[in-house]
């Protein structure tokens, strides 16, 4: 496990999660990952887990920490599928308009649905601009869902539950529609 991401434990957590750390690779086996592609994906995880399991006496009676470290790597993992199905989602290149007129007089930026790069310039200034207005987990929604991610991925993404998730929508919406709809 890389010590960086060790810096903000304790002198037991690190031990714990040295001690522990065979699970891990049981995770990945038993799940049929493959080690060199996933390891990195489930170590957070698996040091969320350390953390949660010895700082949360409450579910430290209820549950086995190999239970909260499985939960807390798949779910590291759905995360990581998730985000990779995302940008999977996104186009790479401009996409060609079907809907485009072909006249003589029609410029090539027309026809495969672009922009100039004046207007693209412009349009990228307005939006940082617009953002500054923005708190920051305004801000990371909607550069995420600007992104292509839906509404639960988000959720995950940022770590918030769905009623906070909504609340800062409304809000989002709301200061739109103050502004910049008259």
């Amino acid at each position: 496990m890389e010590n960086n991401k060790l810096s903000h434990f304790s002198e037991s957590e690190r031990a714990f999660a040295t001690a522990n750390h065979n699970l891990i690779k049981s995770f990945l086996h038993r799940f049929g990952y493959d080690m060199e592609e996933y390891y990195s994906i489930v170590v957070p995880g698996y040091l969320k887990a350390v953390q949660v399991y010895l700082r949360r006496e409450d579910l430290r009676k209820q549950y086995s920490f190999k239970c909260i470290s499985y939960h807390c790597m798949r779910s590291q993992i759905g995360n990581y599928i998730k985000a990779m199905n995302t940008q999977k989602r996104k186009p790479i290149e401009p996409l060609i308009s079907l809907d485009a007129e072909y006249d003589d007089m029609e410029s090539l930026y027309n026809c495969i649905g672009g922009k100039s790069l004046e207007s693209e310039i412009m349009e990228a200034e307005s939006i940082t601009e617009l953002l500054e207005k923005f708190s920051d987990i305004q801000k990371n929604i909607i550069i995420l869902r600007m992104e292509g991610y839906g509404n639960k991925e988000i959720c995950a993404l940022l770590e918030i539950g769905s009623t906070t998730f909504y609340k800062e929508l409304r809000k989002i919406k709301d200061f739109l529609m103050e502004n910049l709809v008259r």
